[in-house]
């Protein structure tokens, strides 16, 4: 062996691999991406539900809208708001409240946040005169509340006319008494 091999030998060679600071990079990163996947999914998951809620809300909210409208709630209807729950359908934290007629519905507050559909009727009543005419149909507004989900909306309301007939039937001891005379 001569001297120039022995040198050549001496010199270490250089391995391909990671360093440690690249290895705490790359877990960093992972974790990182991994944090605002969860976090997506989370509100994935969030929003579904509150969806679910909402869809279910109308379904019931159109569930009690028949229920008044084919008289099963004639009793109440003398009284300004008609309250219940829905624990009878299978979701005891799903609430509501129907108000039949202008003079019963809740005070609507106009923070602009919302479609007033009722907004060409209150023109159309400040342009009338101060002469009171029989409605043929019956305002009611339903509204559901369910279970509250972070800073999500925890109502649905709905609105619909309604025959004045159809809530308030004819007397049949009032026909009955004009017809013998």
């Amino acid at each position: 062996m001569n001297a120039s091999q022995g040198s050549r030998r001496a010199a270490p060679r250089r391995r391909a691999a990671f360093t440690l600071a690249e290895v705490a990079v790359t877990i960093a990163v992972v974790g990182l991406a991994m944090v605002y996947m969860l976090q997506a999914l989370s509100t994935a998951k969030m929003t579904a539900a509150h969806t679910r809620n909402l869809k279910l809300s109308k379904e019931l909210a159109l569930l009690t809208l028949g229920r008044i409208e084919s008289g099963l709630y004639e009793e109440e209807l003398d009284d300004e708001i008609i309250e219940g729950n829905y624990s009878e359908e299978g979701y005891p934290d799903f609430s509501f409240q129907a108000a039949i007629g202008d003079e019963n519905l809740p005070e609507r507050v106009d923070d602009g946040t919302f479609f007033d559909n009722w907004q060409w009727e209150d023109e159309q009543a400040e342009d009338e005169d101060e002469e009171e005419l029989e409605q043929p149909y019956e305002k009611i507004q339903i509204r559901v509340l369910f279970p509250q989900i972070q800073e999500l909306k925890n109502e649905l309301v709905i609105e619909r006319w309604v025959a004045w007939d159809q809530l308030h039937p004819p007397d049949d001891d009032d026909g009955g008494a004009e017809e013998g005379q």
